[in-house]
């Protein structure tokens, strides 16, 4: 049976879960009361997501496995970026607009485009704790990490009947450093930045679903950096 990439990659992370689990079990934690497993939101993906024109609505589980590493899985829906979609189809509606006027077409005041995205987001990484003050899931850390994405634009230039869509999808491969720490009792921080690797293919579509091309990959290296917050317990 062939499994599609998302499927493979959530069955990995239970998977994982699992093992940590058993890891865990095998080597509790010497602290009492230490804090094992973290549930976890991204803030900063709510005001724009890793594509464009994208938010994301993530939650993430992470459970330490020994007395200096934890594994971390997190689910991410992508939505339309309302906001900032408004000023890229403006820019876009713009630009088309200009282009007809330029061609002869002076009976054209204004062309209106419209962008909707849609898409999931999968990531698995691993966390080495390096604070030698503190255990997992606190203080300094190292992460290689992995995300697959995979989300449709679909946009409209209404005045022209014009509707296209765009298939994205996106693998990355980073290495993180961060630094996470419990406040209070429950209450967690989760800052990280990072160096990766990405390789994303872009596939448009036509009104009538026919393919019709592939665009250019972009830049494969990447800047990663974000912000988690989340409760421990």
């Amino acid at each position: 049976m062939n499994l599609s990439a998302p499927t493979r990659w959530s069955s990995l992370f239970v998977m994982a879960c699992l093992l940590a689990g058993g890891a865990a079990a095998q080597s509790p934690d010497k602290a009492a009361g230490a804090k094992k497993n973290l549930i976890k939101l991204a803030p900063l993906g709510w005001i724009h997501g890793q594509l464009p024109f994208s938010v994301e609505s993530r939650v993430g589980y992470e459970r330490v496995v020994s007395g200096r590493s934890s594994i971390m899985g997190s689910y991410s829906y992508l939505s339309t970026n309302y906001p900032f979609n408004f000023i890229g189809s403006a820019a876009l509606s713009a630009t088309i607009t200009s282009a007809l006027l330029a061609n002869g077409h002076g009976h054209v005041a204004w062309t209106d485009v419209e962008t909707r995205t849609r898409g999931h987001r999968f990531q698995l990484q691993y966390k080495r704790y390096l604070t030698k003050r503190k255990s997992a899931p606190e203080g300094f850390y190292l992460s290689p990490h992995y995300s697959y994405t995979t989300a449709t634009y679909r946009s409209e230039v209404k005045d022209l009947d014009i509707r296209f869509s765009i298939n994205t999808t996106n693998h990355n491969y980073n290495l993180l450093f961060g630094f996470q720490e419990i406040l209070g009792r429950h209450f967690v921080v989760d800052v990280f930045t990072g160096l990766g690797y990405r390789n994303k293919t872009e596939k448009t579509y036509d009104k009538h679903g026919a393919y019709t091309g592939t665009q250019n990959k972009e830049i494969p290296l990447k800047v990663s950096s974000g912000l988690n917050i989340g409760w421990a317990f």
